[in-house]
């Protein structure tokens, strides 16, 4: 999609299944690898490619059984289903080592309580998802997921050039929705000069 069109109605069915299989690709390329920087290494890069197969399939089934027929933002709700399966694996990791040996405890790593937040996951996709659709969308998107200006002017089709200046509109986008959210110290100084005229 490209700048400046309206927002989608809300997908049939039939529309949700192709929109699932077109992101397929790129879903089991970036989301491993997010997972895995997400947990902090303590899912294996196999465990990470198992858990976005898993949540791939099961957001699929769900679409087949007709359990879900209207997703307005299918990547994020990917990510989620991923995520929470994710928690699932390490939780059911923790529970083994007490049930077996209470000497493996301390080597699982312990999922982080109430310290948790990932700002990249809790404010930034979704300030990403709560853009018009565009391709500066798409660009931010893809770059929150993990891949390289090569790749994501490859998946767009548009040079690098191009890819730079959506990125910069699109940061420039973002830090207004997130102003409230960066630290006073942190703000971009700048200052507009008023012409003459």
């Amino acid at each position: 999609m490209v700048d400046g069109e309206a927002p989608q109605a809300p997908s049939t069915s039939s529309e949700l299944k192709q929109r699932l299989l077109d992101s397929y690709e790129l879903f089991m390329r970036a989301e491993p690898r997010v997972l895995r920087q997400k947990f902090r290494r303590s899912l294996s890069e196999e465990a990470c490619r198992d858990i976005a197969q898993e949540a791939f399939d099961r957001v699929r089934l769900k679409i087949v059984a007709g359990d879900l027929t209207s997703v307005a933002k299918l990547p994020a709700y990917l990510r989620r289903a991923s995520r929470n399966l994710a928690h699932d694996v390490l939780r059911r990791e923790i529970r083994s080592a007490v049930l077996f040996d209470s000497d493996l405890v301390g080597s699982v790593p312990q999922p982080r309580s109430g310290d948790d937040f990932d700002p990249l996951e809790e404010l930034v996709v979704p300030a990403i998802d709560a853009m018009p659709r565009s391709r500066r969308r798409k660009v931010v998107q893809f770059q929150s997921q993990g891949l390289p200006d090569e790749e994501i002017a490859d998946l767009l089709g548009i040079p690098k050039d191009r890819l730079h200046k959506d990125r910069h509109a699109a940061v420039g986008e973002l830090r207004n929705r997130l102003g409230e959210h960066i630290r006073n110290g942190h703000h971009k100084n700048t200052r507009r000069v008023k012409k003459d005229g």
